[in-house]
């Protein structure tokens, strides 16, 4: 699911090739992250943001929420994966998960990151605004 106008990702992203490559080796290691893991039927969404550099985030948006030492290492493994080369300015985007056949999430991805960054806010905030306090150019991967 993109969560910027597709002219943005066709500015920053370097090819759809090269996305949907990285996308694939994220699913992949999402995976193998959680083969081993007790079950905790989930569904929700990765949010992933990569910025030039090859730097990358993930936040998790998971109903009911995963035991931490479970996301701990979902988001370890997302983040190990080697992040294309974004072009002037942060891509954002999530991917619609179900884990151990939970039904498929509906709406809008809001990680818990994101709603506490958005407290107190009336007006909507774009979202590489939103990613960036969240997630500061300055703090990396």
């Amino acid at each position: 699911m993109l969560l910027q106008p597709d002219f943005v990702l066709k500015e920053r992203a370097p090819s759809v090739p090269a996305l949907s490559e990285y996308i694939k080796a994220v699913q992949s290691a999402a995976e193998n992250a959680l083969a081993d893991e007790q079950q905790h039927p989930a569904s929700g969404y990765l949010v992933l943001a990569v910025r030039p550099g090859g730097k990358s985030m993930v936040w998790l948006d998971f109903k009911p929420g995963l035991p931490e030492s479970s996301a701990a290492k979902l988001r370890a493994a997302i983040l190990a994966v080697p992040a294309f080369e974004a072009r002037g300015g942060v891509v954002v985007f999530a991917l619609n998960s179900s884990l151990w056949d939970s039904p498929v999430s509906q709406g809008f991805p809001n990680p818990q990151e994101w709603s506490k960054a958005m407290e107190g806010r009336s007006e909507p905030m774009e979202i590489a605004d939103l990613v960036d306090k969240v997630w500061p150019a300055e703090a990396g991967t």
